[in-house]
């Protein structure tokens, strides 16, 4: 199946903490196809959730994540690229 998204910003990797835009919704992906990454979601100092981002071909390598605007996003390693997108 497809999914529909409007995206709107450019692809950027994420190799340090992001708002992403002030982005309420982003779009993960892992490029690398040997490691996971850790993702973690902070509000300023405060770690809010913390998930691991599966490899490109694992079948869990993209996600897409809601969070609040000043809300920052940081993946470990260098291979997770970020997206602000819509809700469609």
């Amino acid at each position: 199946m497809t999914d529909t998204v409007k995206f709107l910003a450019q692809e950027a990797t994420l190799t340090t903490a992001s708002n992403c835009n002030s982005a309420s919704v982003v779009r993960l992906v892992n490029t690398d196809n040997t490691t996971a990454s850790t993702i973690t979601q902070k509000n300023g100092a405060v770690t809010v959730a913390t998930f691991t981002l599966g490899t490109r071909d694992s079948g869990f390598g993209c996600v897409f994540v809601m969070k609040a605007p000043a809300h920052t996003l940081e993946a470990s390693g260098g291979t997770v690229k970020a997206v602000s997108v819509g809700f469609y």
